[in-house]
């Protein structure tokens, strides 16, 4: 129903467009009508007894229309909407059976809750107060940063994975936007502008964070199928240490020196990934070495970590909570005629980045379910990136390319400060890889282009330098129409590490693996296909 309505929504607003009322120069619409289709291409590990392969994972329609009302010169309001249902597949139903968001539903819930969604994505005003000030309030999306893969500065928002993984090219459609007051004020004399703004934390609890599938479906991380893991720890976002009602904000100096772009930031945020707060029902397991603590107490565990925040959790094992964190930002990019190429980089100094701990001796709660519940950490982190786009004239020929292959290389490390490996950090609650040092992952983008545009095949490849493992995606868009568009991909991942679900069980869950974030997508390779109406 949902999609039905935005349909006619979307019919109704190109009638208003021409309306005697409203002239095209005031009001704008378009979006598009887009079909989703993916199927598993290999047996999960975590589904035994089941036949993963080439069960249709997902059948999803989505509608989204964006409309824009300039109500004066300096005046204007922009809305963006978006709704999606599904088909529940027999792949999604099995999981559902065996327990897929079934959090406070008994043995079975209702999977299709999650991915059928209907939502006002953006909804601000636009005001131009002078030639130099503009303000912008609403539901937006604030984006800093200079790379659409593993952001170091894009950190305003969180981003919503159960909606498509990892593998969305377009952020846009990930971001959780947020509610916010945003300012930009133009400073010409010193060739940049200042922009700044403030959340007053009058979101829905749900819109903060990054938001992982943890609900056991069809974006669940190996070997966690069918796990639904809110029914021992669920998300807690009135801790003290992230919670949701506090103010955030942060301001940005963008400038132009020379031949390059530059910008200078600093922000006050929540955590993207989401970080385990181990519960004072731990302190049933004082006999195994555990310590307690008085309600409303904080949890020294082992290797001096402790929780964040409440010590009488909601769940069973903990929650899941997102802390506050700073950022100081930096960006630079610009042309460099020597090498024919843009070059990119961004920095970001993260003060008391939390990491979750693997005790040297590991907690009960620990051995028996996955590493992580014993215990965080917080440590200084600096996460950069280096990035070269070239077209590269060479190719062009040897493929029959009607242009230079584009390519574009991004090098991104995350280098923990003070870091000792007697601190036992992990890079994720569930999985055993230790962090090191220098977290480094190399990604690679080629593209060519054929018959006017018409034909863009596209190669996305990457590789986990530290942890091991790596993805590609090969896919390949056509131009069927001026407003139709075809997209075929293959979704390729590959770990030398990865946890075996059937191993990983009391007494060594705690120590079984070394999975980094290639593993957790062994055995999800899928094919996907898309077909776009523009409108």
């Amino acid at each position: 129903m949902a999609i039905a309505a935005m349909g006619c929504a979307a019919a109704s607003g190109s009638v208003l467009s021409a309306d005697d009322s409203f002239s095209e120069k005031k009001l704008t619409i378009d979006g598009y009508l887009r079909g989703e289709f993916s199927w598993n291409a290999k047996n999960w590990q975590d589904t035994p007894n089941y036949n993963d392969r080439g069960k249709m994972s997902m059948a999803r329609a989505t509608v989204r229309v964006n409309a824009d009302w300039k109500a004066t010169d300096s005046l204007a309001l922009i809305a963006k909407v978006r709704a999606s249902e599904e088909y529940q597949t027999s792949f999604l139903k099995h999981l559902e059976k065996n327990g897929a968001n079934n959090y406070h539903s008994g043995a079975r819930g209702d999977l299709m809750d999650l991915y059928n969604d209907a939502e006002i994505r953006e909804l601000y005003l636009d005001w131009k107060a002078s030639d130099r000030v503009k303000f912008r309030f609403g539901k937006q999306q604030v984006v800093w940063g200079e790379t659409d893969f593993f952001a170091a500065n894009d950190m305003v928002h969180g981003f919503n994975y159960t909606w498509r993984s990892f593998l969305e090219p377009a952020n846009e459609e990930l971001r959780k936007p947020l509610i916010i007051l945003k300012a930009n004020v133009d400073v010409p004399e010193a060739n940049g502008a200042v922009e700044f703004f403030v959340r007053p934390g009058w979101d829905r609890k749900k819109d903060i964070g990054t938001e992982l599938e943890i609900y056991g479906g069809r974006w669940s991380s190996q070997p966690y199928a069918y796990v639904d893991f809110r029914n021992i720890d669920p998300y807690d976002f009135d801790n003290k240490q992230g919670d949701q009602s506090k103010v955030t904000g942060g301001i940005r100096w963008n400038g132009t020196a020379d031949a390059f772009n530059y910008s200078l930031s600093y922000l006050k945020t929540f955590t993207q990934n989401p970080i385990m707060n181990a519960s004072s029902n731990l302190k049933m397991f004082d006999a195994f070495g555990i310590p307690g603590a008085p309600p409303g107490g904080w949890i020294t565990v082992p290797s001096g970590a402790k929780t964040l925040g409440r010590a009488d959790t909601k769940g069973l094992a903990g929650d899941v909570i997102y802390p506050l964190i700073d950022v100081y930002g930096f960006t630079a990019a610009g042309y460099a005629p020597w090498a024919d190429a843009v070059f990119s980089t961004e920095w970001a100094y993260i003060k008391d980045a939390p990491y979750q701990i693997l005790a040297l001796t590991p907690t009960m709660i620990s051995q028996a379910v996955a590493p992580g519940f014993d215990g965080i950490k917080k440590k200084d982190v600096v996460a950069m990136m280096f990035r070269m786009d070239k077209n590269l004239s060479f190719v062009q020929s040897a493929f029959g390319a009607e242009k230079p292959m584009f390519f574009s290389v991004q090098l991104f490390d995350k280098w923990v400060q003070n870091y000792k490996s007697s601190d036992r950090l992990i890079n994720s609650v569930g999985w055993g890889a230790k962090t090191k040092e220098h977290s480094l992952l190399l990604t690679g983008i080629f593209g060519l282009s054929y018959n006017s545009g018409r034909v863009i095949p596209e190669l996305v490849v990457g590789a986990d330098l530290t942890y091991k493992g790596g993805f590609a995606v090969p896919s390949v868009t056509f131009e069927l129409a001026k407003n139709v568009k075809w997209k075929v991909e293959y979704d390729y991942f590959w770990s030398n590490n990865w946890r075996n679900g059937q191993k990983c069980q009391f007494p060594n869950a705690a120590s079984c693996d070394n999975a980094g974030l290639f593993g957790y997508f062994h055995n999800r390779d899928q094919i996907y296909t898309s077909l776009t109406y523009l409108f």
